[in-house]
């Protein structure tokens, strides 16, 4: 291997839109002309750009106000926005610090979650020193004029406080109580009951098993009324609720149904449903994960505004924010659904279709960049497959970040996805839109948030379920495992999955490869340990950290660390200092073709390393973590350099870009006219970037 200097490089950057001139400078050298046409920049996943706003990373609880401005709180936004406000289809301001699940609103402030309690904001975003002390982190709260109330999950009551001084003012008992709504005019409040929520990252409902979830009424000195709500059926679990402008209650329905009830005659022995927004099943409805208007999920926030409007909030490890006139017509949508993940194109419809880990986007390459992405899918359907993995390995660990996209099994469409830490793979089969839970293989036990996920599974050592009998869950009859008991060797961060569907792990001290062994009655992909064969590494490395095998050309491409290149501990998730390719992999050639060095200078302001790369065409596109958005080219042919870009203005720039945080953060693929798309991960404003690229 030939270990020349580090290259240090400059960018020239065209001002405006997206576009971005592409060149390489070598140390010591003049301003060159560029060395290829314009790359241009677009973004998958958020209404905005992040160049001046964007849609937060999650929505817990939302309340609004008659002339429809919209208070938010959530755990956390990479970019501070943990509590946005929004009105008219854009973010008009903040709540800082504010940081968990209730928030309210009356005519003078907001009231939002701040450690065990809620702290006023001025309607304007400004913190006050008006607290009150709920004593654990409140599950919800409302506010009228002169009250503010809070439910107290930890405590099983309600509480009133006095809106203007603070001063706990009465409380009254309620089993597990969540959301709650109070009409301003009779201060009368209504509280649900028998529902709880985890305070974990997953953000789970559960309904007391021994108590159906119930709406109950009380007067504002906590004297019980008629009125209470059993809800259009058993299972319905009621996260949100609201007082609409002609005192109906507005209740968002997260149960099998997903949709947003409306409530009349409250001061009747039993209230009216008068009727429904959203189609029943919601996202699982008609065609089961194709989007609509009226098809709902995560419904975790309702309001109305004096107008008659209805607007909703959802969340299911993203943020949608949605306005409905009165007539139940869509008015606008807000979208940020892509926190620290890529996406991936599907193989099949050439660059047309592009899959995050949830959510399906069709491309029109022929319009602006910003507008040539429409969200046509959903993914992930919570009623139908309550075990999907997706919901269990959720939050700041990031389990699920990473999804590609292969077709097998004449031409269906697989997703194999993993996480930050490479501790699994999951699989998925496609039934129109909805990525049905297939399969996983786990290096060791899993232990979450939520110790009865997966059931059943080996009580130690790595182990790979399948869904043998085609419903989505796991099963004690669905593990194979290794008999040993023992883990999968660790600091392993190779996952790769072939055109032929074969499996590719390890990395550490050798490299092991699953075969496909065929697909099953229910269409899964199979997999076990008795055809697993091992690999030793190929010179040069001691580590390798990431692979890529094209199968069509019989070329593997590996890139890890070396003797005269070593790891680094400090820099643990990323992707090595060497990169090779060997021709004839198959025959048994481990001699490479040629080796570079990638790009690293951790002494440099960011540091620079290189954390994900991939190969289409001609080319391989590598990125680094604190680097952002920048993407290196490389001759696939040769290993020199074709150059780099950083993201154009129209996202503000490479400092209007997160770090690319996941092992897995770059995807790339030719298309037929020639052109290159790329995707990186964007966390800092909740997108996924996308380039394209046309070499000369």
């Amino acid at each position: 291997m030939d270990d020349k200097p580090h290259m240090t490089r400059r960018q020239i950057l065209v001002q405006g839109g997206g576009a971005v001139l592409f060149t390489t400078l070598f140390a010591g050298e003049r301003p060159a002309r560029a060395a290829a046409p314009d790359v241009t920049t677009s973004w998958v996943g958020n209404t905005f750009s992040g160049a001046t706003e964007w849609v937060q990373d999650f929505v817990f609880n939302m309340a609004v106000t008659p002339d429809g401005t919209i208070y938010t709180v959530s755990f956390w936004d990479e970019a501070g926005n943990y509590a946005g406000v929004y009105k008219d289809a854009h973010m008009t301001g903040n709540c800082p610090r504010a940081n968990g699940d209730a928030v309210a609103v009356n005519s003078t402030n907001a009231y939002l979650s701040i450690g065990t309690g809620l702290t006023a904001f001025t309607l304007a975003g400004a913190a006050t020193s008006l607290t009150f002390d709920v004593g654990s982190p409140p599950a919800a709260a409302a506010a009228g004029d002169t009250q503010v109330i809070a439910t107290d999950r930890a405590r099983n009551r309600v509480m009133v406080f006095d809106a203007k001084t603070g001063a706990l003012t009465r409380t009254w008992s309620v089993n597990r109580p969540g959301a709650v709504a109070v009409d301003r005019t009779s201060g009368e409040i209504w509280v649900v009951a028998n529902v709880t929520r985890d305070t974990n990252d997953g953000h789970f409902w559960h309904v007391d098993r021994a108590e159906p979830a119930r709406i109950l009424h009380f007067s504002n000195t906590g004297a019980v009324l008629p009125g209470t709500i059993a809800g259009p059926s058993p299972d319905w679990i009621p996260t949100s609720l609201a007082i609409d402008r002609d005192r109906n209650l507005l209740v968002g329905d997260n149960g099998p149904l997903r949709q947003v009830h409306t409530y009349t005659d409250l001061s009747a022995a039993t209230p009216v449903k008068a009727r429904s927004l959203g189609q029943a099943g919601g996202i699982g409805a008609g065609n089961p994960g194709l989007v609509r208007p009226d098809k709902l999920f995560g419904i975790t926030g309702v309001g109305g505004d004096s107008a008659g409007n209805v607007y909703v909030a959802m969340c299911e490890f993203g943020t949608w924010l949605r306005k409905y006139g009165p007539a139940g017509n869509l008015v606008w949508q807000l979208m940020g659904a892509e926190f620290v993940t890529t996406a991936d194109f599907d193989p099949g419809t050439d660059g047309q279709d592009v899959y995050s880990q949830q959510n399906h986007y069709r491309m029109d390459y022929t319009k602006p960049p910003g507008g040539n992405a429409t969200w046509v899918g959903y993914s992930l359907d919570s009623v139908k497959y309550p075990q999907d993995p997706r919901l269990f390995l959720t939050g700041h660990q990031h389990h699920v970040s990473s999804p590609s996209l292969r077709r097998l099994n004449n031409n269906r469409l697989y997703m194999y996805a993993t996480g930050m830490y490479c501790s699994h793979l999951l699989i998925y089969r496609y039934e129109g839109e909805i990525a049905k839970p297939s399969g996983a293989i786990f290096k060791a036990h899993w232990t979450g948030d939520d110790p009865t996920w997966p059931p059943y599974q080996p009580a130690s050592g790595e182990w790979i379920w399948r869904d043998k009998n085609g419903d989505g869950k796991f099963t004690a009859d669905e593990y194979i495992t290794t008999g040993t008991g023992a883990n999968s060797p660790g600091n392993c961060w190779v996952w790769f999955v072939d055109d032929r569907g074969d499996i590719w792990e390890g990395g550490d001290r050798n490299l092991r490869r699953y075969p496909l062994q065929g697909f099953d009655g229910q269409l899964n992909p199979m997999y076990d340990y008795t055809s697993r064969v091992t690999l030793p590494l190929p010179q040069p490395f001691t580590n390798v950290r990431r692979l890529h095998y094209e199968v069509a050309t019989d070329v593997m491409y590996m890139s890890g660390y070396t003797a005269a290149q070593p790891f680094e501990n400090a820099y643990w998730k990323e992707c090595g200092k060497v990169l090779a390719r060997y021709d004839r992999w198959s025959t048994g050639n481990t001699t490479p073709t040629w080796t570079i060095l990638l790009p690293w200078n951790v002494s440099a302001t960011p540091p620079v390393t290189t954390v994900s790369w991939a190969p289409a065409g001609d080319y391989l596109f590598s990125c680094g973590v604190t680097t952002r958005g920048q993407v290196w080219a490389w001759r696939a042919a040769d290993g020199s350099a074709a150059g780099n870009w950083l993201p154009g203005a129209n996202v503000g720039g490479v400092s209007r870009t997160g770090w690319v945080d996941i092992p897995y953060g770059l995807n790339a693929m030719k298309r037929s006219d020639g052109s290159y798309q790329i995707t990186v991960e964007d966390d800092l404003f909740n997108k996924v970037l996308l380039y394209s690229w046309l070499p000369g």
